[in-house]
């Protein structure tokens, strides 16, 4: 069909190329309408991006670093460049677990993450809105200085790193660690402060420290000398520090020398009755025991618990297990029966008398012997308990461990 202007033009060659040309342009214009439109159409009907988010968007140059994929799927395949369209064959890293390992040589703003699903080689997918940095490595003088130097284990406290950068973090180690194995987790803001909590044991700390946005971990050491933070030991009682006492039951009013195995030297006790109190509302035990044993007077019949505090610890323990019976004057039969001979046959007079076991070394430990209420018990290396020590067995009947009578020395003789 020719427009209307055509029946005013001669039947001639040159007219019939002027309305051919013209017909090919308007042809050729409908095309390219048509093929932008089939491109916005692909545009808005674009698929979203497989991976949302990563963490961190942020690591170090020539770091192995582990990078979240949330999105991701096991087995696809990352690879981060400038541009998806210009990709290594060797750069590409597998993701596992939701994560994948990566390391990158050079530095970068904002590298775009290049996604490959398992089984499609050919199919690249740049994800949109997701970008990468890659810093330089963090130096081992940043930090100049701390304060304060020293600190108490377990305790929050707050630290300024001299020379360290807002958003940059970092962590105290135990000094014969290595910083490459440990991750700074606290942040330090404008003022070079963070907050630390080392509950390691004390000693001596190193400084770990990471540049902002990095993912190494480097140890400070400035021209003036390593970095040091000092951790002071918070010492504690252990709740299972006396294993047995003897004697279990005492009179009211009446004092009584108690022995306690696992005792040592510096500790004090002290005894309290549950119903009314407990060993964190009573005062601090006062009691010295470190020769093994403390006389005890204890007012009011009840069973009572043993509060223990160690050497050096601020704390006082109630220990497991340990209870002390007191009777109301007027001793029971059971009481009284601790001071009955149990006819030993072990003949003591070769034997070395020590004022409780515990103080036996290993060499001396089945040479000696302790006596209890008139009786006398042959020490042994006892293997069963951590550490091994040279202990006693008040309640045994064996009578082959058990003094003989009038075989212990004295006048009267101190055991029967």
């Amino acid at each position: 069909h020719f427009p209307p202007w055509a029946a005013l033009c001669p039947v001639t060659s040159c007219c019939l190329h002027i309305m051919a040309s013209r017909r090919l342009a308007t042809t050729l214009h409908l095309l390219f309408c048509l093929a932008d439109a089939k491109q916005m159409n692909q545009l808005l009907r674009r698929e979203p991006s497989t991976v949302t988010e990563i963490t961190p968007a942020s690591i170090t140059a020539k770091v192995a670093t582990d990078i979240s994929f949330t999105g991701g799927t096991n087995g696809d395949k990352v690879q981060f460049a400038l541009d998806c369209k210009q990709l290594s064959s060797s750069g590409w890293f597998t993701i596992a677990k939701g994560k994948a390992k990566i390391t990158l040589d050079d530095e970068a703003e904002q590298l775009k993450l290049c996604y490959q699903a398992a089984g499609k080689a050919d199919a690249v997918e740049e994800q949109n809105g997701i970008s990468l940095a890659v810093v330089a490595s963090t130096s081992g003088g940043i930090v100049t200085a701390i304060s304060p130097t020293q600190i108490v284990q377990g305790e929050a406290v707050t630290i300024t790193l001299t020379g360290a950068a807002a958003d940059s973090k970092a962590i105290f180690i135990p000094a014969k660690d290595d910083c490459k194995n440990a991750i700074p987790k606290v942040s330090l803001d404008l003022k070079s402060r963070g907050l630390f909590t080392v509950n390691g044991a004390g000693g001596s700390y190193k400084l770990c420290y990471q540049a902002p946005g990095g993912s190494d971990s480097v140890e400070q050491k400035p021209a003036a000398g390593a970095i040091a933070l000092k951790v002071e030991q918070v010492l504690t009682t252990n709740e299972d520090q006396i294993t047995v006492i003897s004697p279990t039951a005492i009179v009211s009013n009446v004092p009584t020398v108690i022995e306690m195995t696992g005792a040592k030297e510096g500790d004090k006790v002290k005894v309290v009755n549950p119903e009314s109190s407990s060993c964190e509302q009573e005062a601090p035990p006062d009691k010295d025991v470190g020769t093994g044993r403390a006389s005890i007077t204890v007012s009011g019949a009840g069973v009572y618990v043993l509060c223990y505090t160690a050497k050096g610890a601020a704390d006082s323990v109630q220990q497991r297990g340990i209870t002390l019976t007191v009777k109301a004057a007027g001793a029971a039969q059971n009481m009284l029966g601790r001071w009955s001979s149990k006819n030993g046959n072990l003949d003591c007079a070769n034997l070395a008398q020590v004022p409780y076991c515990g103080s036996a070394g290993i060499a001396a430990c089945d040479q000696s012997y302790s006596i209890q209420s008139g009786i006398g018990y042959r020490c042994f290396w006892n293997k069963a308990k951590w550490p091994p020590l040279c202990d006693v067995d008040m309640n045994t009947e064996d009578r082959g461990v058990i003094c003989q009578s009038n075989s212990c020395g004295g006048a009267p003789s101190m055991c029967w």
